[in-house]
């Protein structure tokens, strides 16, 4: 199969401070990056523990004067405020773009300090970009994740895209279930982002459905938004999938949503993405599971729960994977296997993740999982999954 994407984790071997991990994490990036000739780095993902702005801004800075002194030019990249697993201050994430065609250009660019990496071909141009987000943390939500949409509009524009090019995106909130009174009411901050959202794709149309996506919590940060984009030319297929037992994120009704709206008319913005998109390119079929959780029609199962919750998110993911789901919506069956290469996990509370991990590692064998503590959209999630499935 060519032009086919993986993802890697890098875990540093040794430090017990922040540098020290990091440069560890550095050296090992230096060794992908020997291999140049064989893959390509399109995107990285930097998870580190900090608990403060200030702390995130410092550590970010020293990520990415890590990267300047190694790359002639940054990949995508983001650095997410999420404490990664087994006491680390600093993980790494890798999407690496194999077995490359002759046909295929690779393309680095910085549009307005914001970092991101084009892939094009005869049947498509695909887009990765990350830590996209306003340079002042101190500003209110609205400000923040207005001035991040601005910017996601900006880099489409750039490469001839719309928000209906994108496939999947990742909403990275602080605090994401804190209320605050911006202007004398209660809103949620992950409300304030879905009410965001919906202005800016309301002025869209989504002719093969919206983004899979998923909205998760950080320590810091403010609002970082990721997305991965397809223009596709010919040979491309882009299905929205539904869930057959979950109902559909923007079909939630008010009760479920927290806060007032920011919308003039006073009604919340439901979040709008699909549960997985499929995306086919020539013989090459990838699913795109957004972030799921212990959620049925559109209420929360196993309440206080925490491996009740797993196993349920689990049996979710599965029938949104599953051969009935796929050819209700219209995908052939003319496959033999459906099976996961990337998965991570949200966990809320970290005294419960190796509850969670017993459960995921006995389920998904042998599949790379990224284990991260994050709040999740409802106070009464304890644990979120997402992943990558390949049909062959």
């Amino acid at each position: 199969m060519k032009n086919f994407i993986r993802r890697f984790y890098i875990l540093p071997k040794k430090g017990s401070e922040f540098h020290e991990q990091l440069d560890e994490c550095i050296e090992e990036l230096k060794n992908y990056m020997k291999n140049s000739q064989e893959y390509k780095i399109i995107h990285q993902l930097f998870f580190i523990k900090t608990k403060s702005n200030n702390e995130y801004v410092r550590l970010r800075d020293e990520i990415y004067n890590s990267l300047k002194a190694i790359y002639k030019h940054i990949p995508s990249s983001s650095v997410i405020a999420q404490l990664p697993d087994n006491g680390f201050m600093i993980t790494v994430e890798l999407l690496v773009l194999m077995n490359i065609t002759e046909d295929t250009t690779i393309n680095y660019r910085n549009n307005k300090g914001i970092f991101y990496t084009t892939i094009n071909t005869k049947d498509y141009t695909q887009l990765f970009a990350g830590d996209i987000s306003v340079e002042k943390l101190e500003q209110g939500y609205s400000v923040q994740a207005d001035g991040a949409y601005r910017l996601m509009k900006h880099i489409l524009a750039s490469e001839s895209m719309t928000f209906s090019n994108v496939i999947r995106q990742w909403n990275y909130i602080e605090g994401i279930l804190n209320i605050n009174t911006e202007t004398g009411k209660q809103y949620q901050n992950y409300q304030i982002l879905n009410d965001v959202r919906a202005v800016y794709y309301s002025k869209e149309r989504f002719e093969h459905g919206y983004p899979a996506s998923t909205g998760i919590g950080m320590n810091a940060g403010g609002i970082i938004l990721e997305f991965i984009a397809i223009k596709p030319n010919n040979g491309v297929n882009i299905v929205p999938l539904k869930n057959p037992v979950q109902t559909d994120a923007y079909d939630y009704s008010q009760g479920v949503l927290v806060g007032n709206s920011l919308m003039q008319e006073n009604k919340k913005s439901s979040p709008k993405f699909e549960r997985a998109k499929y995306i086919s390119i020539n013989e090459k079929k990838t699913i795109y599971v957004s972030g799921t959780a212990s959620i049925r029609d559109e209420k929360t199962i196993g309440i206080n729960d925490v491996r009740k919750q797993t196993e349920v998110t689990i049996e979710n993911i599965a029938n949104l994977v599953s051969k009935t789901n796929l050819n209700n919506a219209g995908i052939s069956n003319n496959y033999k296997k459906i099976s996961f290469s990337f998965i991570r996990v949200y966990v809320k509370n970290i005294s419960e993740i190796n509850a969670v991990k017993e459960i995921c590692n006995a389920y998904y064998r042998n599949v790379p999982i990224n284990y991260l503590v994050a709040d999740i959209c409802r106070d009464n999630l304890l644990v979120e999954i997402e992943g990558i499935a390949e049909i062959s």
